[in-house]
């Protein structure tokens, strides 16, 4: 019987982890279709921005591992000089508040990791906290 517990307690370790790895997957996935729909057509598919019109999110320091900064520039756009990687940018990105906070965090959360090499992430409630 005692052994029985301990693998029924292995079990569902097991699945729980499982579990916890496609949540993960899912949200990774969630940013991910999230940054193609809003974000891609200026900061291109990879990232890497439009020389000179639109600064790269891929490696910009400017915003590894600051969620808040990248959710607040969704939310309430940004205008004005950026030095990005070295280059100068004057532009202005228009508010994209109409997204919903779950999908800002999702999209936030996949910037800073797949492109900045960030590792924290935000929650949607972080992002309703900035609205």
């Amino acid at each position: 019987m005692k052994n029985m517990n301990k693998f029924k307690s292995g079990v569902l370790a097991s699945g729980l982890a499982v579990i916890a790895l496609f949540s993960q997957a899912a949200a990774a996935d969630a940013g991910a279709s999230v940054y193609q729909k809003n974000c891609a057509a200026c900061h291109q598919a990879n990232g890497t921005g439009m020389a000179a019109v639109f600064p790269p999110l891929a490696g910009n320091s400017n915003i590894k591992d600051k969620g808040l900064y990248i959710a607040e520039t969704i939310v309430k756009g940004k205008s004005g000089k950026l030095t990005v990687n070295g280059a100068d940018y004057n532009g202005m990105m228009p508010p994209m508040a109409y997204m919903s906070d779950a999908d800002i965090a999702a999209v936030v959360n996949f910037v800073n990791k797949k492109f900045a090499g960030g590792s924290e992430e935000i929650s949607a409630d972080a992002v309703k906290g900035i609205r």
